[in-house]
Parts: C-alpha cells; sequence; structure tokens
C-alpha cells in the first residue's frame, strides 16, 4: 500500500503558499506549509513527507540547506527546488545534491504539477522497495537476482516485461554491464551486505539500480527504478547552464570553464594554443536598419557559417552580444592568424538573405605560460580593438 501523498510547501510568500496548498488540495495531494527553513525541519521531523516544495532563499536558512537537513531527516523524500532569484550555477548543484528537480519563478503550473507527480511516484516506488524487499515479485518496479555464474536466476513480473530479453542474454545485458558490471563483480569477490546504486542506460530510457549481495542465499539481487525523466531535467538544466539559447553554441560561462582547462593542459605539455575574438561590424545599423529578429538571424547563420569552417576540436561561444570567441588547440599564432584570415574572407564574401552582406573584425592572441585567464582574455582583446580601430574587416594578432 502507497503512502499519502503529503507534500511540504516551504516558501517565506504567504500568498503563494496559500495558493500552492489550494492547488495541491486540489489535485489530490494533502500539504503542509513553512514559512522559513526551521519550520520546514520541525514538519519534517513531526510528518512523513513524499515532497517538498522549497524556495531556494529563505528568510533564516539557505534553500539548499534545508534540502540537505529534510534529505538527513527523511531521504526518501523527493525535493523539488523553486526560486526565482538563482544562476543556472546553482541549478546544477541543487540537483547534484539530490534534488529532484528545479524550476525557475515563474513557472507554468502545468510544468511544476508535472514533476510533483513524477517525484511522488518515485518516491513511493523506492518505498515500495524497501518495504516489499523480501517478495520481489510483489515489487511494482524491476526485481532481477542473479547467480555467481552471471545467469539470471529470477525475475519478477515487472522486470519480465521491462527487459524481455535479460534472462537470454545474462551478465550482457546493457542493464548490467559498464559501472552496474563492475559493482557485481566486486560484489561476488567481497560477499559484504550493503547497498550500491549504479545508474545504466538501455536504449532511450535510463535507470537506477539498487545492487545488494544476499548472504542468507548467496546470490545478487538488483531493484530498477527508472530515472529517465529525472536525467532528463538534468540534462535540460545543465542545457541553459552552457549554452546560449539564440546560437546554439557554448555561453560565456562555458567557455571560460573550457578556456581554463585547456590553458592547464598547454601549460602542462607545452603545446600550443591559440584564442580568436571577433564581433560584426557595425552590427548596431543591422538591428537600427533591418530589426532585431534580422540582427537575430544574421548571428545565428554566423554561427553556422563559422562552425562549417572550423576543426572539430576547435570550441566557438557566444561572448556577448555581437561578440564571439574561438579557442584553437594545437594552433600556433600563425596558423590561428590564417585561420581567422580564412573566416574574415567566408564571411565577406557571404551572401545573408535578410541584410545581403556584413563583415567581421577577428583579434588573435597565443597563449604564454605566464598567462593567467586575465591576461589571455586581454591580449586578445586589444588585437580585435586594433582590428577595429584599423579600419575593421581584417585580423589583428598580438
Amino acid at each position: 500500500m502507497k503512502s499519502k501523498k503529503l507534500v511540504l510547501v516551504v516558501d517565506d510568500d504567504l500568498n503563494l503558499r496559500k495558493t500552492l496548498a489550494d492547488i495541491l488540495r486540489f489535485k489530490g495531494y494533502e500539504s503542509v506549509t513553512a514559512a522559513n527553513g526551521a519550520q520546514a525541519i520541525a514538519a519534517v521531523q513531526r510528518d512523513s513527507f513524499s515532497l517538498a516544495l522549497i524556495d531556494l532563499i529563505l528568510p533564516d536558512i539557505p534553500g539548499l540547506e534545508v534540502m540537505a537537513r529534510v534529505k538527513a531527516v527523511s531521504p526518501l523524500t523527493e525535493v523539488i527546488i523553486l526560486t526565482g532569484h538563482a544562476s543556472m550555477d546553482t541549478a546544477i548543484s541543487a540537483t547534484g545534491q539530490g534534488a529532484f528537480a528545479y524550476l525557475l519563478k515563474p513557472y507554468q503550473m502545468d510544468d511544476l504539477l508535472e514533476k510533483i507527480g513524477h517525484a511522488v511516484e518515485r518516491m513511493q516506488a523506492r518505498e515500495e522497495i524497501l518495504r516489499l524487499a523480501s517478495f520481489p515479485r510483489l515489487l511494482p518496479s524491476p526485481a532481477i537476482e542473479l547467480a555467481p555464474s552471471g545467469d539470471v536466476t529470477y525475475l519478477n513480473p515487472a522486470a519480465e516485461k521491462l527487459f524481455p530479453d535479460l534472462k537470454a542474454m545474462g551478465s550482457a545485458h546493457p542493464l548490467l554491464q559498464n559501472g552496474s558490471g563492475e559493482v557485481i563483480a566486486m560484489l561476488w569477490l567481497d560477499k559484504q551486505p550493503g547497498e550500491h546504486v549504479r545508474e545504466a542506460k538501455v536504449g532511450q530510457a535510463t535507470y537506477e539500480l539498487h545492487i545488494s549481495y544476499v548472504q542468507e542465499v548467496g546470490l545478487i539481487r538488483i531493484y530498477v527504478l527508472d530515472i529517465t525523466q529525472r536525467k532528463q531535467s538534468e540534462e535540460e538544466i545543465y542545457h541553459l547552464a552552457t549554452t546560449d539559447s539564440l546560437t546554439g553554441i557554448a555561453n560565456r560561462r562555458q567557455f571560460s570553464r573550457i578556456l581554463l582547462g585547456e590553458m592547464d593542459r598547454a601549460r602542462r605539455y607545452g603545446t600550443p594554443m591559440s584564442l580568436v575574438m571577433y564581433d560584426i561590424d557595425h552590427f548596431k545599423r543591422v538591428n537600427d536598419t533591418y530589426g532585431h529578429d534580422v540582427g537575430d538571424h544574421v548571428l545565428q547563420t554566423l554561427t553556422s557559417l563559422v562552425k562549417e569552417h572550423i576543426r572539430v576540436n576547435d570550441v566557438v561561444a557566444r561572448w556577448g552580444g555581437e561578440e564571439f570567441m574561438l579557442l584553437m588547440p594545437q594552433s600556433d599564432l600563425e596558423a590561428a592568424t590564417n585561420a581567422a584570415e580564412k573566416l574574415r574572407l567566408a564571411v565577406a564574401e557571404h551572401h545573408f538573405t535578410t541584410c545581403d552582406q556584413i563583415t567581421v573584425s577577428f583579434g588573435v592572441a597565443t597563449f604564454e605560460p605566464q598567462d593567467d585567464l586575465n591576461s589571455l582574455l586581454k591580449r586578445v582583446d586589444d588585437a580585435l580593438y586594433r582590428a577595429k580601430d584599423h579600419g575593421r574587416n581584417r585580423v589583428e594578432s598580438m
């Protein structure tokens, strides 16, 4: 029997708490509200919650700390973080610390209710695993047992339905490969109790495997949870955090991370690395003359054009506005300057359907062992400024 669907709403906004509580009640959930972190923690100590909706910014305790304390008291309780004042770095941190999902205010109520439904279902499935661990046949989620030979000795009905080829394939099945296979091999060697959690991808689905050695019968038992929805949410958050929404290339934050890593690699191994900064000449005229929709199309077309002319291991990013960066590993100043000149010609010769023709100015700088991030960025920025100052539609290097 599944536990009651009790949801904890933690937010210092009284109207929002009341609105969420009313909607949850209408959708068949029971709810308890808390105006701050202390009240939330006290509520978790009194009641068993399927889910907690926690605002990131609370008057007494940060939302992520409240989540950690909730999880410490009730590990099975799922958490959805809600906020209108956070970076995507915080979103990634929240999911990395155990949040089921993360929503930015103002959110669509349908999106929130969908995530609430998935979170409650996941919590109840995990609760069922614990409650029915001795009766795997009754579990709604797949349960699997393995013999020392690697053969699958038992599949409950849910496992048979979801993985019809598992018994025939045994340990060669994708579900039991990679990280899961390593854990299984270790458990056969150690034969020690304790649960190990691993993830496995089968087709388009992602599963969380709870793997343990059952000493009483000398076999390995695996309980399987479908976490595809959660992984998709995590991937969406990561994509938003690292990608420019207009052009689909790396954003400034992600590019800076990649650049720092390549600088460390170039310094460690003594290999060349160059940086190219470029922007569209007189881009304001494009927006003023044709409108911002045309300006956006130009930025997208330029991005596609550049990607067609660079190497696979080069990294292009939108630095801001009409400014872009191009990281060129294994390229010295001469090679990067030549590559930038080819890009300049390709852009100048390209017919942009919405505004005929544009030109681009380029600055090029190569990494020196004494460089830090600021010094390298300053040199490439100075080179671009010089290209602009000397007439635009040209390449300057430093």
